[in-house]
């Protein structure tokens, strides 16, 4: 039934879901034109960098802005959906194909993406729970796992 003040029902929510939308490509493009300068903090000041997967249904790639901790050579990422109970597209394209690229600043390369469990799994969480506190917040949020993903430079 369509209101006359508010339009359909469901049309706040998608105007809401196309800003996000906009709202993370607009990121997107700023990041890449100034090569992560001025724009290299993501939720709560985390590091920000540009992750690209393969999309498991389309083939074709998709790009999203996340926060990492750096270990090393290596970046670990968490699926926290910005705290939203579905688990992120990027998670699901990375288990149909681990291979990925990333961007941190200017520097562009091609990465592997490994699933963190057990112990393993803890011991990076801890890490990154004292660098970046927002994920504990994440992680009361959710009736879910958070997965936790390592993206290591690919071999060339």
């Amino acid at each position: 039934m369509t209101n006359a003040k508010t339009g359909p029902p469901g049309l706040h929510l998608r105007a809401l879901q196309a800003t996000m939308h906009w709202g993370d490509n607009t990121y997107i493009w700023l990041y890449r034109l100034l090569g992560g300068m001025w724009v290299d903090k993501w939720t709560a000041g985390t590091p920000a960098i540009l992750l690209t997967t393969t999309g498991r249904k389309s083939g074709r790639p998709r790009t999203v802005a996340l926060g990492h901790l750096r270990i090393g050579e290596r970046l670990v990422v968490a699926g926290t959906n910005g705290g939203r109970e579905r688990v992120p597209d990027w998670v699901w394209n990375l288990h149909a194909d681990r291979r990925c690229r990333v961007e941190v600043g200017r520097e562009k390369y091609a990465a592997v993406a490994s699933f963190l469990e057990g112990e393993t799994y803890q011991t990076h969480w801890n890490r990154l729970v004292a660098e970046h506190p927002i994920y504990q917040t994440a992680r009361d949020l959710l009736d879910r796992p958070i997965p936790l993903v390592v993206l290591q430079p690919a071999a060339e």
